[in-house]
Formats: C-alpha cells, sequence, structure tokens
C-alpha cells in the first residue's frame, strides 16, 4: 500500500524586520516546523539588520520572483511596501497586510481589492490591539452599526508621526501634559501616524459601512503612561424600537518605554499569521 505523503510546508515571506518582523521570524524558525509552516525569506528596508539570519533567508530586493515561490507574505514594513508592491504579490500569494493604514489611500485599496478578484489569493488584515472585532463586524453586516470611535493613548516618545502633526506633538512633549493631538475622521490621519494607528485601520476595514471617512479617531498623548498602550474602541449600535446600545471596551497593553508596538501585540499577529490560510480570494481579517 503507497505511504500518503506528507502535506507540504506552507512557505512564508516576511517584509520588515522591526520588533514584529523580528518576533513573526523567531516564531516561524522556532514553532513553525511542527505547525506545517516555514520561513522562506525576510526583506528590511535597512538590510544590514538581516545580518544575523542565514544568508539564504536573506532576501535583497523585491521582486516577483520572490512572492511566486512562497504561499504568504507577510508585511510588517511601512504602508509604502503594500502601496507599491501590493498589487503584484496577491497575483502570486496571499498577503498579510500588516500595515493596513495603506488602505486609507481610495486608489490603494482599490488596486488591492482588485487584484484579489483577479488572482484568487487573500488580503489578511490583522486586528492587532482590536478588541471585539468579530462584534464589530456582525454589527456592520446587519446594519445595526451607528457609529464606531477608537481612541489611541501612549507616551509621546511611541508616536512616528509625520506633517504638521509632528509640531502638534513636539507642542505636547514640550509642556509635558496629556495633549488631544487628533480627533475626527480617521483617514486623513492614517498617512500622518502610518506605524501608529493600525488597529484603528483594522477597525475600518471591520466596519467598511463605516470605512475610514466614518469611523472616529481620537490619538492622545500622554506623559503618564510610559509603559502601555491604552485602545478604547466605543461601538454605537440601533437596537430594538431605535434605542440605542453602547458598548466601550478598555484595553491596556504593556509596552517598553518609547516603543510603537505593545507586548501582547506581537502574539497576537503571530495568531494572525496562523489564521492566513482557506479562504479564498477576499479580504479577510485574522
Amino acid at each position: 500500500m503507497a505511504q500518503a505523503e506528507a502535506p507540504r510546508c506552507r512557505r512564508v515571506g516576511i517584509l520588515g524586520y522591526g520588533q514584529l518582523g523580528r518576533f513573526l521570524a523567531q516564531q516561524l524558525l522556532s514553532r513553525g516546523p511542527p505547525l506545517g509552516l516555514a520561513l522562506a525569506f525576510v526583506w528590511a528596508r535597512d538590510g544590514a539588520r538581516l545580518e544575523e539570519l542565514p544568508p539564504p533567508l536573506r532576501l535583497s530586493q523585491l521582486c516577483p520572483l520572490a512572492w511566486a515561490e512562497v504561499d504568504l507574505v507577510v508585511e510588517v514594513a511601512h504602508p509604502c511596501v503594500a502601496q507599491e508592491h501590493g498589487e503584484d504579490i496577491l497575483a502570486h500569494a496571499d498577503f498579510m497586510l500588516g500595515s493596513p493604514t495603506a488602505l486609507a489611500d481610495p486608489e490603494t485599496e482599490r488596486r488591492l481589492r482588485g487584484a484579489v478578484a483577479r488572482g484568487g489569493h487573500t488580503l489578511y488584515v490583522p486586528r492587532g490591539a482590536l478588541w471585539g472585532c468579530e462584534d464589530i463586524q456582525r454589527m456592520d453586516r446587519g446594519g445595526t452599526l451607528a457609529a464606531l470611535k477608537v481612541t489611541m493613548t501612549k507616551s509621546p516618545q511611541s508616536f512616528r508621526p509625520e506633517g504638521w502633526l509632528r509640531e502638534r506633538l513636539a507642542a505636547a512633549v514640550a509642556a509635558g501634559t496629556r495633549a488631544v493631538l487628533y480627533e475626527g475622521p480617521l483617514r486623513p490621519l492614517c498617512p500622518l501616524v502610518p506605524n501608529n494607528v493600525n488597529t484603528m485601520a483594522a477597525a475600518a476595514v471591520a466596519a467598511p459601512r463605516l470605512g475610514f471617512d466614518g469611523v472616529q479617531a481620537c490619538l492622545v498623548a500622554d506623559p503618564g503612561v510610559p509603559d502601555c498602550h491604552i485602545v478604547e474602541v466605543e461601538v454605537t449600535a440601533v437596537g430594538d424600537k431605535g434605542r440605542a446600545l453602547r458598548v466601550t471596551s478598555t484595553r491596556r497593553n504593556p509596552a517598553a518605554p518609547g516603543a510603537v508596538t505593545g507586548d501582547a501585540t506581537r502574539e497576537a499577529f503571530w495568531r494572525s499569521l496562523l489564521a492566513c490560510r482557506g479562504h479564498g480570494g477576499c479580504v479577510q481579517l485574522c
């Protein structure tokens, strides 16, 4: 009787080798093989940091050949990677978008969704620190979600702002007090702090009826929270007889001083990576 052929390992490439990329690479090397996962390559914008990895795992440049040799590409670098290479990746492999702030650009979202429809691969969006993700999705799909607001509070040193928000943060640091850096629709905020508000972007994906224009964002710099990131999610839904249902959750994620990513987010991304399998061509929260 012929012996059954062992299932092939799912090959994973990682784009980005900061805190998250390094953690995911280590998990794939140590915990991946028994789970049917193999690390295929790692790329970093600063390639010098890859020297701690074996040479065969270092990807020197982004190219179609790399995507053709893997089943899943995980981006944990910067939204510009998805904007420049996302379509090409989705033509060959599933794509876990660790920087969903890239989708705040309507043209990028249109191109990536089009690539999903054409190629049959899945665009995965990790939930990150978004608590109650499934409940938000169900309310949105049922048409009862009326409002969604996400407030993120971090130490001033944890933000990496661009444009005019950099000046506002500098003023807050000089004052040494708690300051609301931004409050309003999510879409304009994403390009100003693309590495800090991916949890908010995940909320916009979970609630497409509201989307990046309807989801409300509040960004707070507070020197009184140097060792954690606080994410507050406020959900308003329309209940029976028009009465409103309101739910607020608060998540305190331990974080090293000045860290962009909280401690628990690393494990959350690993769990998201494990969920990136078998969904077919769609956009899928994981």
